[in-house]
């Protein structure tokens, strides 16, 4: 979510950084600093405030879930992974790559560019073991 965004959500609802704030329960100048850009706004932010506007309203399931996510009873959402793949282009060879989730990109290492899964071979993903 963009700040212009974050704006046009508060208008629409008619909210304030400051009403936001106290509703996600964040403090006033984090608010604010997402409004301004000077701060990038969390995913889960984004999501609450999707929901609140495409509802027109706090419901109580999305109280609910607000308080969760604020009490930390919800965990953030995954943004990366890492995942074996394989470049399509000939390459036989199998190496890890960190998949964002957010922008949906394949990062491979010693590579500057940005590959999409049409470019790839996915493999499984790649789990820590038990620490």
């Amino acid at each position: 979510m963009t700040p212009e965004e974050f704006q046009q959500a508060l208008a629409k609802l008619g909210y304030t950084p400051a009403g936001i704030a106290k509703l996600i329960g964040v403090d006033v100048r984090t608010a604010r600093r997402w409004s301004t850009g000077a701060k990038p706004i969390p995913e889960s932010v984004a999501e609450q405030l999707d929901s609140i506007v495409r509802s027109g309203v706090v419901t109580p399931e999305l109280a609910a879930q607000i308080r969760a996510v604020r009490s930390g009873e919800v965990p953030e959402p995954e943004t990366s992974r890492f995942v074996w793949v394989q470049r399509r282009d000939d390459d036989p060879h199998w190496t890890v790559a960190e998949h964002d989730l957010v922008a949906d990109v394949f990062y491979l290492p010693g590579r500057l560019e940005r590959f999409t899964a049409d470019a790839l071979v996915i493999g499984p993903v790649i789990i820590a073991p038990p620490g």
